[in-house]
């Protein structure tokens, strides 16, 4: 949706007056949040405090007007306090204790204009207590600037300003001359056709907001839609066609932040829950972005007023925003099956913080209808410990909440605090204690949040986004959420190889490869592990295994008994020789003189030499293992089928450097490939006899494993090629007749 490109947008120079109901709005909000002192320590006596809450009432202009009001009256309390009594006003002038408040915010007013009368509107309705105080601080007012300058004399103070402490004056100051941010409503105009608007009003366009003056603006580095302005135009923009059609919204710009943060995590026709503490600019913000997504943006209408909730709808109406859910619940009430969550992707978390970070928070927690309380602890410059531990209860309750939706894949949360508890402290405690479905990644931070940031971000972990107070932006925190896989974990061949199998990728061809892990815990292998192998390191197949799995184990080693038996079955072959021939040698006379010793050893080989044929007759090795296995020094933490070839490796060399004596009790010779030299056996006639005694023959069957793999290494060329011109020809297993 667009409009007509308003003109003459900048028109007004001054800020409105303070009315009479903002002085005594400002003096109500300030008996309630003054600091009361002991008895021996007061200056003035006050009222007795009656009214147990703050209430909002008269427009919302001139409510932020008396906040502000009464938060500086609170940072410059005890000056105030020394001038009063000191230039004995209250007696003098017959004040009463009920009026010690007004007189106190009027009073600040009236040294911060210098001591000037303001100017009145003609259409104001006067109030009288209002109007004969201040005909009263006027008479005084030579006396009490007096009084002022000798409490300066007596303090050391250059100005009144250093009459706070070295932060909260730093933040004063930076407020002053904070810029404004305004975020461009794209349903209504382009950023290109707002910045088109503005040039034809007589501002031109800088590059940096260090730059800016009263007739410039800028765009921000961070965030695409939003435009800064000088402190000086922020009259006359509040004031803008512009600003009035809500093309331009002024915001802070930690809000500013967060939903730029949001922007790319953004998918088609996914929702965006909004939650927390925050304005109608905010969740129409959220719901702008959202849109050019074709997405909508969730809040949960039980979580704010009715009154709130009003002007909420309103605000969305003028801003021609229709994307926007109103829950009937309240955030923590929502539970994983409410069909209303069903697109959402991802939460936004803005909860209410100690405001900390900001130089100035009483826009901010006006707009956001936030925790006033905090107003006494920020104008001295300090929160307690106390308040920011109710308060990170909170924040973590609405975070770990927002972890436990399945669907969701990203949580951003964002606060204006500059204390850990409620940052990256409580960030990390939430995921420690977060529990994660098995079949679902855990949330892990995510960051850096802006990768293009390089001026203002805190450095000291990139993961999260830190901006401190300064003189061009208030602070905030912004962390994000995300599921995913754990970065530092090695991930071995077979997990790689169980996953393609999980999602079909590999047609089938590793069935049997993944179930080794079963078959080497159901004891059919009784062999020892081999002397140059690490006891710790896993065993093949071991790894598969999982808890999930104990209860499946009995049955898989049914499945794999019967595979073998209808194998044994099937197979007639070499396996059934090699086992005729092993029953003829084990009754042969001259084979019972070597003893039981020998007839142990052979039945041994004999069914282990079988276990091993039906073993390889299917096994597949893929081609990312071999490559894996090929090289010189793998990963500790490959997979066991790696650790197998290696160990094969080892054997080699072993059987290479056997003594000659290892021949007195040879094994059972297997079948050999069909594809070996012919030269290593022995016949007379047309009779074979037993075969050379080569190296490789004095290998245990457990030792010799061409079956599954060929060797990785040899030792050396020579010593490769010596062997394999050893290796027996014939492929019929050799007779065991021992020699005559």
């Amino acid at each position: 949706m667009s409009c007509s490109v308003p003109t003459g947008t900048i028109q007004n120079d001054k800020a409105p007056p303070l009315s009479d109901h903002a002085y005594l709005q400002a003096s109500a909000i300030f008996q309630q949040l003054r600091e009361e002192k002991p008895v021996t320590h007061e200056l003035l006596r006050y009222a007795k405090k009656t009214e147990p809450q703050l209430q909002e009432s008269g427009d919302r202009g001139t409510q932020r007007q008396a906040y502000q009001l009464a938060f500086n009256t609170l940072k410059y309390q005890d000056l105030l306090e020394e001038i009063i009594a000191e230039s004995c006003l209250q007696t003098s002038q017959h004040i009463s204790a009920d009026l010690l408040p007004l007189v106190m915010v009027m009073l600040w007013d009236l040294q911060d204009r210098s001591f000037v009368l303001q100017e009145r509107s003609p259409h104001e309705q006067p109030v009288q207590e209002v109007r004969e105080l201040e005909s009263s601080l006027h008479r005084c007012k030579t006396k009490l600037a007096a009084s002022l300058a000798r409490c300066r004399v007596k303090l050391n103070l250059q100005s009144v300003s250093c009459f706070l402490s070295d932060s909260v004056r730093n933040k004063q100051h930076f407020a002053k001359r904070l810029p404004i941010y305004a975020w461009v409503n794209t349903l209504k105009m382009s950023v290109e056709e707002v910045c088109d608007a503005l040039h034809r009003d007589g501002l031109c366009e800088k590059k940096d907001v260090v730059d800016l003056d009263d007739r410039s603006f800028c765009r921000d580095v961070l965030c695409p839609d939003t435009l800064v302005f000088s402190q000086q135009l922020r009259p006359r923009l509040q004031d803008s066609s512009l600003t009035g059609e809500h093309v331009l919204n002024i915001q802070d710009r930690s809000i500013c932040l967060a939903v730029s943060a949001l922007r790319p995590l953004l998918f088609e026709h996914n929702d965006v829950l909004v939650v927390g503490s925050f304005s109608p600019v905010t969740v129409a913000h959220v719901a702008v972005v959202a849109s050019a997504r074709s997405a909508r943006a969730l809040m949960c209408g039980a979580d704010h007023t009715a009154s709130q909730l009003e002007e909420i709808q309103e605000r969305l109406k003028d801003m021609s925003v229709s994307n926007v859910r109103i829950l009937s619940e309240a955030f923590c009430g929502l539970s994983e099956g409410d069909t209303a969550l069903q697109r959402v992707k991802v939460v936004v978390v803005l909860p209410q913080c100690s405001s900390s970070a900001l130089n100035d928070p009483v826009p901010v927690i006006h707009s956001e209808h936030g925790d006033w309380d905090l107003l006494p602890d920020l104008s001295h410059g300090q929160v307690s410990k106390h308040k920011i531990h109710t308060m990170s209860s909170q924040q973590s309750r609405l975070l770990a909440h927002a972890l436990t939706f399945s669907k969701v894949q990203t949580v951003v949360y964002c606060t204006r605090s500059v204390y850990p508890e409620e940052n990256e402290q409580l960030v990390k405690r939430v995921l420690e204690k977060t529990h994660t479905h098995p079949k679902l990644l855990p949330f892990r931070v995510n960051g850096p949040v802006f990768p293009d940031d390089s001026q203002l971000e805190d450095k000291t972990d990139s993961k999260f986004f830190r901006l401190g107070p300064s003189r061009f932006t208030n602070g905030c925190f912004v962390a994000r959420l995300s599921r995913q896989a754990d970065p530092t974990k090695v991930e071995t061949v077979q997990d790689v190889l169980a996953r393609a199998a999980a999602k079909g990728l590999l047609g089938g061809i590793l069935p049997e490869q993944l179930k080794p892990g079963k078959k080497a815990k159901s004891k059919k292998d009784p062999r020892p592990p081999s002397p140059n192998q690490d006891p710790t390191a896993p065993v093949e197949g071991e790894g598969d295994l999982t808890k999930s799995d104990k209860e499946e184990e009995s049955q898989a080693e049914e499945e794999e008994a019967e595979k073998e038996e209808e194998q044994k079955k099937t197979s007639k072959g070499r396996k059934r020789k090699v086992k005729r021939r092993g029953k003829q040698t084990s009754k042969d006379p001259k084979n019972d003189a070597t003893g039981q010793k020998k007839k142990a050893g052979t039945k041994a080989n004999q069914s282990h030499h079988s276990r091993r044929l039906t073993k390889s007759k299917k096994r597949r090795i893929p081609r990312l293992t071999l490559t894996l296995m090929s090289s010189e020094q793998p990963s500790k933490d490959l997979s066991p089928i790696t650790a197998l070839a290696h160990r094969i490796s080892e054997n080699q060399q072993t059987a290479h450097s056997a003594p000659s004596t290892a021949a007195k009790h040879p094994s059972p010779a297997r079948a050999a490939p069909s594809t070996a030299p012919a030269a290593c056996t022995q016949t007379i006639g047309n009779k074979p006899t037993r075969p050379l005694k080569t190296k490789t023959d004095l290998c245990r069957p457990d030792q010799v494993s061409d079956y599954v793999l060929p060797p990785i290494s040899r030792p050396s060329s020579s010593s490769g090629s010596s062997t394999s011109q050893r290796q027996p020809a014939n492929t019929s297993a050799p007779s065991t007749r021992p020699p005559a």
